[in-house]
């Protein structure tokens, strides 16, 4: 299993082009540069699009508007993880 590891892009992230292939992707945080709702909804958006088989987002100290949140609407194949884990292709994945 392949997998990309993404972190600290704060607000960049539609800047990266080409990303490798890989079976999963992973963001660990400090995808906002503030925090505020609409960088993080921005920076969903363009997670979810993503070509990825399996999507896994953790959040950082820069995007504390989305710490203990219930995020409704993700496609099946994105994780949230906030103190919890997931299971992919018998690998688990967890945060803190």
């Amino acid at each position: 299993m392949k997998i990309l590891h993404l972190s600290d892009t704060h607000n960049c992230h539609h800047r990266l082009r080409d990303l490798p292939e890989a079976d999963v992707v992973v963001h660990s945080g400090d995808f906002c540069m503030v925090g505020t709702e609409q960088e993080a909804i921005d920076f969903l958006n363009w997670f979810c699009d993503l070509p990825y088989k399996h999507k896994i987002f953790i959040c950082g100290n820069h995007d504390d508007c989305l710490y203990g949140a219930n995020i409704d609407g993700l496609d099946s194949n994105v994780y949230f993880l906030c103190n919890s884990g997931v299971e992919i292709e018998g690998i688990n994945a967890s945060s803190g």
